[in-house]
């Protein structure tokens, strides 16, 4: 059985808060990226944050590898195998984040930590939240894939499932998340690189509604000036291509600012695929200096007149000119879409017991009920021990809990985007290994597997009916 560290996985919005760090070497080595006294706020009035009473979350970070076989499922690859044994990490920074998925805006993203140098082996993050501004927290992490200097809305992640109590001083090292990668696509000579370089959109020519083939990107250039409406404190930034709903970026191009003394200003002319229809153009500036666009700097976009968004823009086949980006507008929070947790939820009830606690057990011991979302498909007679490594989330009920119920609702925090694989079992004698002979389960999937895609929203009334069936990995 294969070992993982708890996988928790993007993108969430960091404020501009205390402590912006990054690896660089080795575990215990970090570096600052900004000054830790750069609170919004008491920075301009030259005060230094007290963080003494800060909660301090300090744990690992890895990235784990996947491929596909013939019949669909995913094996481990393991790091040896795709870049040997002295092989480098082949990817970009990973940006990890504290935030609270249940408001929205800059103010409720806490801290975060970029790794700029990842290694095959895993690094450590560090966060530090102030318990006056929060009582819980979600932590998620995001990699940059294509080593292009920013956080897309498609780039894999990883979490940790469950919410965390800050306290005042208190400390925590067992969050580590890992993200998974598919190396079929990111690996080198990967179908994910196809389309590096070059977006084709979707083109409904003419308005019948059917997307049309489109077998060669016309470029056209858009260009203007982006305008930064704030201290500048060194650094580049980034203007980008987005669609409609805020996926991407599927077009960008760096900038270099030049101070103007209330601001920045700089020239972009970026190349776009002719015909993309209703696009956004938007700006970040890399604010907190890690290196990468992520969504703790500043965000803008193209505006229409000065503050006011003009997106989105009809993106025909002629160049569009005086296309300028403000940098920030309104909060200056960042305009891709990302969804780092969804829920999945349901029912789980015995199909063929009236309850529960119908079930025979060895010597009246009762059962024990566990829902959980695995990162790779089913091994026969498990461990439940293990599901704190080889799992995204587990909600466990004990025959005290479960008594004489009929059913039971539960609910899992998982990865969006993602392939799951949702399980239900019953352990029939309490020895803490399920699916073994004679014990129930469920599962629920496409294909009569239990893999389960995730989304962008989540999936709720999944009915995991727990019965007897042959003991095959599915």
């Amino acid at each position: 059985m294969h070992r993982f560290i708890w996988l928790g996985l993007l993108v969430g919005m960091a404020s501009c808060s205390a402590l912006k760090k990054a690896v660089e070497g080795d575990d215990e080595t970090t570096e600052d990226q900004t000054d830790p006294t750069a609170d919004e706020g008491a920075a301009d009035e030259g005060e230094v944050v007290n963080t003494d009473h800060y909660m301090e979350i300090r744990s690992k970070v890895m990235v784990e590898l996947y491929t596909t076989n013939d019949d669909g499922q995913r094996e481990f690859l393991s790091w040896d195998e795709a870049v040997g044994p002295v092989g480098e990490f082949p990817f970009g920074s990973i940006f990890v984040a504290a935030y609270k998925p249940e408001d929205e805006g800059r103010e409720n993203y806490f801290d975060e930590h970029t790794v700029t140098r990842p290694r095959v082996t895993g690094d450590t993050y560090r966060l530090q939240v102030d318990p006056e501004a929060t009582g819980t927290i979600n932590i998620y992490a995001t990699l940059d894939v294509r080593s292009d200097g920013i956080v897309g809305s498609a780039e894999p992640m990883g979490i940790h499932p469950d919410p965390i109590e800050v306290e005042a001083y208190g400390e925590m090292t067992d969050a580590d998340i890992v993200i998974l990668v598919d190396w079929d696509r990111w690996g080198p000579g990967g179908w994910g690189w196809q389309d590096v370089g070059g977006y084709v959109p979707p083109v409904d020519a003419d308005g019948d509604g059917i997307i049309d083939d489109t077998p060669a990107c016309q470029l056209i250039a858009i260009a203007g000036n982006v305008t930064l409406n704030m201290a500048y404190s060194g650094g580049n930034g980034m203007v980008m291509l987005l669609d409609n709903a805020g996926g991407g970026p599927y077009q960008q191009v760096e900038f270099t600012p030049i101070p103007t003394g209330s601001g920045a200003t700089a020239d972009y002319n970026m190349g776009v695929c002719a015909n993309a229809g209703l696009m956004q153009i938007i700006g970040a500036y890399d604010s907190n200096g890690n290196g990468l666009v992520d969504p703790a700097d500043l965000w803008g976009a193209y505006v229409s007149s000065p503050g006011v968004s003009g997106n989105p823009l009809m993106i025909e086949d002629v160049r569009l000119d005086e296309v300028h980006v403000d940098i920030p507008i309104g909060g200056g929070g960042p305009a891709v879409s990302v969804v780092p947790f969804v829920h999945l939820s349901g029912m789980a009830f015995p199909e063929s017991q009236p309850t529960f606690s119908s079930f025979e057990t060895v010597e009246g011991a009762g059962v024990d009920l566990y829902v959980v979302a695995l990162q790779f498909p089913l091994s026969l007679d498990m461990d439940v021990e293990s599901f704190g490594e080889i799992s995204y989330a587990v909600q466990v009920w004990e025959s005290s809990v479960l008594g004489s119920a009929e059913s039971v609702d539960w609910d899992l925090t998982v990865p969006a985007n993602t392939i799951v694989y949702l399980y239900a079992f019953l352990d029939t004698d309490l020895d803490g290994i399920v699916n073994e002979e004679l014990e129930p389960r469920a599962y629920s999937g496409v294909g009569e597997v239990a893999a389960l895609s995730t989304g962008e929203e989540g999936i709720s009334d999944i009915v995991l009916r727990l019965e007897l069936v042959p003991r095959t990995e599915k």
